[in-house]
């Protein structure tokens, strides 16, 4: 289909050579006009007009049948059609409107009132092409912003897919003591991370760290944590435990040597769990404070100092506790902070008042018991990840 021509007006008539009031006034005003018989076909190409005018003071039932195929023939594509004839009947004018006319014009007519009317209808045939332009652009706009959008979404889906195998696939399995976990985040990645890794026969390392934010650059943090965190030093046949407080000072000055045009805010709890000895020992950068669930007793916040990770040079005071069995101890990131239960201050209050609740349940079901009161089952504003150990 060729483009249209912007004089090219298609006349129809059942002569066309007949109808010079319609013909001649187009003519002098410089139209290009290509004249077509209601008996010669169908016209080639009528998408290619600017204007179809249908004679139908003669045509009768033809013409009317002919604008109707015309219609059709159209279908989506927008040539305003303008009918012709001397019938003053309103049936005689509706009928050319339902046959597909756009408008009609009525004889007798000046020619300068069917000069008005066609022009009328070639601005509005210029204003529809500029909107089915706009139209096809904002469709190539969308076609191109899907792209964009699956490139982007599959990219996230590697990175999550990624971030989750960096998380430990199963928990380790100590004489004495069980773990339980409970990962969830707002997004496709983020900025949560956790692990549990035996040392040697008797000792688990374990940690929950928290990169300020969401998406790909905190997702980027976790794993920069996860390579960071050196909790073993061996020395040919030997080895040696490095410290809580030691594992966060190294990573610290690790962040801080980076020094990354954005400051990287990581908060992170790392705690030794000796099986053995049933002791626990835990420093903490910034993050929240560990969950003391006694089997006996009120469950309390074990508070120690610490500050974010990569902001400046510091030490991480370290803890030491001896627990019994059933004793539980709860890791988790800060969006408990939005947790609420049972008209309990939001947080921290709400969290002790659940594992009070709780306190009894294995800690395979004491973790999601404590995710599912204290959140619901919607979906969360922040990211949350818990980490239980329970002495057996």
């Amino acid at each position: 289909m060729r483009a249209a021509d912007p004089t090219r007006i298609l006349l129809c008539a059942d002569r066309p050579d007949a109808v010079d009031d319609v013909r001649l006034p187009l003519d002098a005003a410089a139209f290009q006009v290509v004249r077509h018989a209601f008996g010669a076909g169908e016209p080639a190409e009528p998408a290619s007009y600017r204007l179809v005018v249908v004679e139908g003071s003669r045509g009768g039932e033809q013409a009317l049948h002919f604008c109707r195929r015309l219609r059709g023939r159209l279908a989506d594509g927008f040539v305003p059609i303008l009918f012709v004839t001397d019938d003053p009947a309103p049936s005689a004018r509706l009928a050319s409107l339902e046959a597909g006319a756009d408008t009609y014009l009525l004889r007798p007519f000046a020619p300068g009132e069917l000069l008005a009317q066609a022009r009328a209808f070639l601005r509005i045939k210029d204003e529809h092409e500029r909107l089915t332009e706009k139209t096809a652009e904002v469709a190539r706009m969308n076609l191109r912003l899907r792209q964009a959008y699956q490139q982007i979404d599959g990219e996230l889906e590697l990175a999550r897919r990624i971030q989750l195998s960096f998380l430990p696939q199963t928990l380790p399995e100590v004489p004495g003591a069980r773990f339980a976990a409970h990962y969830v985040l707002c997004g496709r990645v983020g900025g949560d991370f956790y692990d549990v890794f035996r040392l040697d026969e008797g000792r688990v390392g374990l940690y929950v760290a928290d990169a300020m934010g969401h998406g790909v650059p905190a997702a980027l943090l976790t794993i920069y944590v996860k390579k960071g965190v050196k909790a073993k030093e061996v020395f040919g046949q030997q080895y040696r435990l490095v410290p809580p407080g030691e594992v966060l000072q190294r990573l610290n000055r690790d962040l801080i040597g980076e020094a990354l045009s954005d400051q990287p805010f990581i908060t992170m709890a790392y705690a030794l769990f000796d099986h053995r000895e049933r002791t626990l020992s835990f420093a903490r950068a910034g993050h929240p404070y560990p969950l003391y669930v006694p089997a006996d007793g009120a469950p309390r916040l074990w508070q120690v100092e610490g500050s974010l990770l990569g902001v400046f040079e510091t030490s991480f005071p370290v803890q030491t506790h001896q627990l019994a069995a059933g004793d539980k101890v709860l890791l988790y990131t800060d969006g408990v902070d939005g947790a609420c239960f049972e008209g309990c201050a939001p947080g921290g209050a709400s969290l002790l008042a659940c594992a009070a609740r709780h306190r009894a349940r294995p800690i395979e079901e004491f973790v999601p018991t404590l995710a599912r009161e204290l959140f619901g089952e919607g979906s969360q504003p922040d990211d949350l990840t818990m980490l239980g150990l329970e002495v057996v």
